[in-house]
């Protein structure tokens, strides 16, 4: 199955699997990623969202080596996806429009940062053959591991105290309408929600829209007692 042709809204129906997701903002995903402890052994190649996902998030120690040009075919893939699935032109003549990353888990001057979201943002300014304001001007400090790596549940207060906003960077005195806000995974919603709040102190009238590489999809929690009863009825 390939990816989506189209962002999908986080609706009902998904809201429940990302609890810390701030009920006033719409927010938009592509792909579903379905954790490694759920694939039966198939890891990235359990999907193309998986596949995606883990050539996007290729770590900095990789650059330079063979594999590296997964993860730069992966972060033109990405957008890609994002300059056909909005309608940029409409979108730009009728607002002020601000894109800003949100950042991975490492400090910003750790070897190890990897600048994936920023790098998609100005691929896809280059796709579109237009000069997109985006503000790369939020980073954390590096104390909390990233999601995917860490069983802990997120804390968005404990995540907000860890952020830190470039009042510069972030062009304080140029207020947008809108603010796209670019990840590469939903996961609880902790990390968003932190950075919404950082992002309402300083942006109070914009509208705040999430946009989502991919969502983690949670397997169905009855599935296997589904089977179950299956078999008692035959």
């Amino acid at each position: 199955m390939p990816m989506p042709r189209r962002l999908t809204l986080v609706g009902e129906l998904e809201r429940p699997d990302h609890e810390h997701l701030p009920a006033e903002d719409k927010c938009y995903f592509w792909g579903e990623y379905t954790p490694h402890k759920h694939t039966s052994g198939k890891l990235w190649d359990f999907s193309p969202t998986n596949q995606l996902i883990s050539n996007l998030k290729k770590g900095m120690s990789r650059r330079g080596k063979p594999d590296w040009r997964y993860k730069q075919e992966a972060i033109k893939q990405v957008a890609q996806a994002f300059a056909v699935h909005w309608k940029w032109k409409e979108l730009l003549e009728k607002y002020s429009v601000a894109l800003i990353p949100i950042p991975s888990s490492k400090a910003k001057t750790d070897a190890d940062y990897d600048p994936r979201m920023l790098l998609v943002l100005e691929e896809l300014s280059r796709r579109l053959g237009a000069e997109l304001d985006i503000r790369d001007c939020l980073s954390f400090s590096g104390a909390y591991a990233a999601s995917h790596k860490s069983e802990e549940k997120r804390d968005p207060d404990r995540l907000y105290e860890d952020l830190t906003f470039d009042a510069v960077a972030g062009k304080v005195d140029a207020q947008p309408d809108v603010i796209l806000i670019f990840d590469d995974m939903l996961t609880t919603g902790a990390h968003y929600a932190a950075v919404t709040r950082h992002l309402r102190e300083h942006f109070p009238d914009a509208r705040l829209v999430g946009v989502f590489v991919s969502r983690r999809l949670l397997p169905d929690p009855f599935a296997d007692a589904a089977d179950d009863f299956d078999v008692l009825d035959d």
